[in-house]
C-alpha cells in the first residue's frame, strides 16, 4: 500500500504517510506541564504506528491544561520526554506552535488584526521563532505553524478579520505577510534544515471569508518563504461544525481542496478531515490528492490504526460522533466513545496478561456495554460467554442507526463482535437468561448488561402513546406513522426520532419543557440536526409542559396559557429511560454464592460513552473469585 511507504518533509523522513495531528486534549496540569497522562497518550499513538505526532506547544500567554507550554526552559524536560517516547518508536515529534489562549494573556481587542500595533506583530514573529528554536533544542523534529481556524496568524490572512490598510492588510500578499515572516523567522532562528509545516484552512466557509483560490495563492507564497509542507484543514470558529466534522458530513469531504493546493505547489501536502479508514487514506495517497494524511479522531478511537493495516486485527473505527473528543467549550479532558482507553492510557490496564485464566464469566446482554465487558475480560484471560435474548447483538445500537447519517454507529458492535470471534468468545443470541439457567451454567461471575427501556411519563394519556423505541423500530421496518407526529421531549432521543421522521416526509412538532431543544448536547452534531429539522418543517414548542395526551391531541401549558395542538397521526414519548434490573435482583437472591455485577444502562441509564467506559473499568478491576476467597494472610 502506498500509504505505508516512507516520504520526506524537508529533511525529515517519515516511515509512512500517517500523521497524528494536534488536538487540544486538556491532559496537562494547570501550569501547562507535561503529565503522565499526556505521555501515555502520546506513547500509545507512537507505538501504534503513526509516522509523526503533532503536539500543540504554547509559545506565549498564560499556560493551561489544554496544551503543553514551551514558553520557558522550565517546560523543556517534559518535551524531551515526549521526544524520547516518539523516537523510541521511529516516530517524529512535531510541535504545533499554538498560543495558550486566543487572547494569549493580552487584551483581546488588541489581538484582532485591525487593532494590533506593529510592535506586537514583531513580538508574535519573535515568539514563534523562539518557540521553534526551543522545539529543536528539546529534540523535536520540526514545527507546525497554526495558520488555520482563526488563530493569530490565520486572522491576518482572512479578509473576514483583516481590514488593515498598511503593509499587513488589503491585498492577498499583504494579508499573508505575517505568515511568511513567521516562516522566515523560524528558518533563521532554528535553522534552514529544520522542517516547518504550515496549517491553513482551504476555505473559511463564512460570508466574507477566504475562498480556495486565494488560499492557493497564499500556499505558493508560503512555499517561497520556506515552508516545507502544507497541512490543509478547513473552517474557522464561525464554521466550527466543519473543523471537526461529525458523522453528518461525508468522509474525506476536504480531500478535493487538499488536491487543489497540492497541484499548485512543489512541497508535500497533508490532508485532514474525516479520513477515518485505511481504504480512504490509501485512495487519497495513491490518487495523488495528498502526500500525507492526518488521522486524528481515527487514532483516538484506535491508537494502533496504522499498525493494524494489512493485518487481520480489527480496527476500532471512529464514529464521528464528537461526544468525547470535542469538549473544548467545557474545558475538559477529551475521551472517546469507541475507545475507553483514550485519556486513560496511564491508569486503565487491559493487557492480555492471562491474570483471569480459568475464571468463568457469563455476560447477559449483547449491547455495547456487554460486548465491551466480554471483550476486555477475555483479553485478560477469562473464559467468557455472552447471552442475548434478542435475535442479534447490538442492543439499542440497532435503533440508534435509524436516524439520518447514523449508520456508522454499527461500528461499535461490529468491532467488538470481530474481536470476540478472534478471542473465541461465544455470543448466543435468542438465549433467555433466568435465575435457573444462569445457576445451571455455573459461572464464577455474572455480568448483567440488560440495558434499559423507554420511560413512560406520568402524564394522562401518555401510556397509550408510542415510545421513541417503538417509533424507531417501526421506521426501521418501513412502517409509516402517518403525515403528522408529535414528539414529547427535545433531548437527544427526541430530536433524533424527529430527525428520522422528517427524513421520511413526516411533519413533526416537538414539545420540550426546557427553554431550548438539545440543551447540553454536542454542538457540531446539533447544528446539522437542527438544519435538517428546519428543512423538514419541524416546529419546536419550548417552555411547553405537556399536561395530557387526549387521543390525537396534545394539551400543554406554555407562557401561562393552556394550549392544544393536533390532531396527530402519532404521539411519541421521548422523556427518559429506566434500567432493566429485574434479572439482576433475581440473580442476587437465587445465586448468593455468585458475584453479580450490573453495568451500563442496567446499572444506570447514561450515554454509550459512559457505558463502554464503565464496562472497561469493571474488567480492568476484576479480581478472580478464587483470589477473593483467599484469607487475608494467605
Amino acid at each position: 500500500m502506498e500509504c505505508m511507504t516512507p516520504a520526506m518533509i524537508g529533511t525529515m523522513r517519515l516511515k509512512n504517510r500517517f500523521i497524528f495531528p494536534s488536538m487540544c486534549n486538556f491532559y496537562c496540569d494547570a501550569e501547562g506541564f507535561v503529565t503522565e497522562q499526556l505521555k501515555a497518550y502520546v506513547r500509545a499513538r507512537a507505538e501504534g504506528g503513526a509516522a509523526a505526532v503533532i503536539m500543540p506547544g504554547s509559545p506565549h500567554g498564560k499556560p493551561g491544561p489544554a496544551r503543553p507550554a514551551l514558553s520557558s526552559p522550565r517546560y523543556y524536560d517534559g518535551w524531551r520526554e515526549l521526544a524520547a517516547i516518539c523516537h523510541a518508536q521511529d516516530c517524529r515529534l512535531i510541535v504545533q506552535i499554538h498560543p495558550a489562549k486566543a487572547q494569549a494573556g493580552r487584551d483581546p481587542a488588541l489581538l484582532l488584526p485591525d487593532n494590533m500595533p506593529r510592535e506586537m506583530i514583531r513580538e508574535i514573529v519573535g515568539s514563534y521563532a523562539a518557540c521553534a528554536k526551543a522545539a529543536r533544542m528539546v529534540g523535536a523534529d520540526g514545527v507546525e505553524i497554526h495558520g488555520a481556524h482563526a488563530h493569530e496568524v490565520a486572522q491576518f490572512m482572512s479578509p473576514y478579520y483583516n481590514h488593515r490598510t498598511d503593509e499587513y492588510g488589503g491585498s492577498t500578499a499583504n494579508r499573508a505577510r505575517l505568515g511568511t515572516q513567521v516562516v522566515r523567522a523560524i528558518k533563521e532562528a532554528a535553522g534552514e534544515d529544520f522542517p516547518v509545516i504550515f496549517r491553513i484552512s482551504a476555505r473559511e466557509l463564512v460570508p466574507g471569508g477566504r475562498e480556495l483560490e486565494e488560499t492557493v495563492a497564499i500556499a505558493r507564497m508560503l512555499e517561497t518563504a520556506g515552508a516545507d509542507a502544507l497541512h490543509v484543514s478547513i473552517g474557522m470558529p464561525l464554521s466550527e461544525v466543519y473543523i471537526s466534522a461529525p458523522m453528518d458530513v461525508e468522509d474525506g469531504f476536504n480531500l478535493a481542496h487538499a488536491e487543489r493546493v497540492r497541484a499548485a505547489v512543489h512541497i508535500p501536502v497533508i490532508a485532514v478531515n474525516r479520513i477515518n479508514t485505511p481504504e480512504l487514506a490509501e485512495r487519497a495517497i495513491a490518487g495523488g490528492q495528498a502526500d500525507f494524511v492526518a488521522v486524528g479522531r481515527g487514532m483516538l478511537a484506535d491508537p494502533a490504526f496504522v499498525r493494524k493495516i494489512g493485518t487481520k486485527e480489527p480496527i476500532r473505527l471512529c464514529l464521528g460522533c464528537n461526544q468525547g473528543c470535542r469538549k473544548s467549550p467545557t474545558k475538559k479532558a477529551i475521551y472517546c466513545v469507541q475507545n475507553p482507553m483514550t485519556g486513560r492510557e496511564a491508569t486503565l490496564r487491559l493487557e492480555a496478561d492471562g491474570a483471569l485464566r480459568g475464571e468463568r464469566v457469563l455476560v447477559i446482554g449483547a449491547g455495547v456495554a456487554g460486548l465491551e465487558a466480554a471483550m476486555d475480560l477475555a483479553l485478560r484471560g477469562a473464559q467468557v460467554e455472552v447471552w442475548e435474548r434478542g435475535a442479534q447483538a447490538g442492543g439499542l445500537m440497532e435503533l440508534a442507526c435509524v436516524p439520518p447519517h447514523k449508520d456508522v454507529m454499527r461500528r461499535m458492535v461490529s468491532y467488538r463482535l470481530a474481536m470476540l470471534e478472534q478471542l473465541g468468545v461465544r455470543v448466543r443470541c435468542g438465549r433467555e437468561a433466568t435465575a435457573e439457567t444462569v445457576r445451571a451454567y455455573g459461572a464464577d461471575t455474572v455480568v448483567v448488561a440488560t440495558g434499559s427501556e423507554a420511560y413512560c411519563p406520568a402524564i394522562p394519556g401518555a401510556q397509550a402513546c408510542m415510545t421513541a423505541d417503538d417509533m424507531l423500530c417501526a421506521l426501521r421496518d418501513g412502517k409509516a406513522p402517518g403525515a403528522h407526529a408529535a414528539v414529547l421531549g427535545g433531548g437527544l432521543v427526541g430530536l433524533e426520532t424527529a430527525d428520522a421522521l422528517c427524513a421520511r416526509g413526516v411533519r413533526v412538532e416537538i414539545f420540550e419543557q426546557a427553554g431550548e431543544i438539545g440543551a447540553g448536547l454536542n454542538g457540531n452534531r446539533m447544528a446539522f440536526i437542527r438544519e435538517r429539522l428546519a428543512r423538514g418543517g419541524c416546529t419546536a414548542h419550548c417552555h411547553a409542559r405537556v399536561e395530557a395526551v387526549e387521543g390525537a391531541f396534545v394539551r400543554y401549558e406554555q407562557d401561562g396559557e393552556c394550549r392544544t395542538a393536533g390532531p396527530f397521526d402519532a404521539v411519541v414519548t421521548a422523556m427518559g429511560r429506566r434500567s432493566r434490573r429485574m434479572l439482576a435482583q433475581a440473580l442476587q437472591e437465587a445465586c448468593p454464592d455468585k458475584s453479580v455485577v450490573c453495568i451500563g444502562d442496567a446499572q444506570h441509564p447514561a450515554t454509550a460513552m459512559e457505558a463502554v467506559a464503565q464496562a472497561a473499568q469493571m474488567a480492568a478491576a476484576y479480581v478472580p473469585q478464587s483470589a477473593k476467597a483467599q484469607p487475608e494472610n494467605a
